[in-house]
C-alpha cells in the first residue's frame, strides 16, 4: 500500500513539473504579466503558414513595465511598424477574418511602444523575405492594449 501511494505521489510529482515546464515554454515571455483581460484570434485552417492575433488589455499602471521592457516608438518606427499593420491586414483580407483585427493604425505615435521580431532581423540571409515571419508586439498607451501580431 506504501509503495502504491509513493508511486502516485511520483506521478503527480512529476505530472505538474511537465504541465509548468510546457506552460514555460509556450507561454510569449513578452507579454508583460497582469493584463486582466485578453482576446485571441487563430488560424483555424494554419500549419505551417498561420496568422495569429492577440489582444492584452491593461490598467495605466503597467505602462511603466513597457517602458523598462520594451522600445520607444519614435518617427521612422512608425513608418516601419505601419508596414507590419498592412501587410498583416492584407493577410487577414485574404482569409476573410477582417473581423477578427481591429487593430487601429492611426493609434501608433511616439508615446507607444513595441517590440518587433523578424527573419530579417537575424542572421540569416536574404532566404527570409521581410514580412515571410514576424511577430509584432505593440503597446498602445492611449487605450492600454498590448496588440500581438504574429505571421509565420
Amino acid at each position: 500500500m506504501k509503495k502504491s501511494k509513493i508511486i502516485i505521489y511520483i506521478s503527480l510529482i512529476i505530472l505538474i513539473l511537465a504541465i509548468l515546464f510546457l506552460n514555460y515554454l509556450l507561454s510569449d515571455r513578452d507579454v508583460i504579466k497582469g493584463y486582466f483581460k485578453s482576446e485571441t484570434y487563430r488560424d483555424k485552417y494554419g500549419f505551417q503558414h498561420y496568422l495569429e492575433y492577440y489582444k492584452y488589455y491593461y490598467k495605466k499602471e503597467k505602462d511603466k513595465e513597457f517602458d523598462m521592457q520594451y522600445n520607444k516608438v519614435n518617427n521612422k518606427d512608425i513608418d516601419e511598424i505601419k508596414l507590419y499593420y498592412n501587410d498583416f491586414k492584407e493577410r487577414m483580407e485574404k482569409q476573410n477574418r477582417l473581423e477578427e483585427f481591429d487593430f487601429d493604425i492611426s493609434s501608433i505615435d511616439e508615446n507607444d511602444y513595441f517590440i518587433l521580431y523578424d527573419r530579417s532581423n537575424r542572421d540569416f540571409g536574404d532566404y527570409y523575405a521581410k514580412f515571410y515571419y514576424y511577430t509584432l508586439h505593440f503597446y498602445d498607451t492611449s487605450s492600454h492594449i498590448l496588440y500581438v501580431l504574429y505571421s509565420s
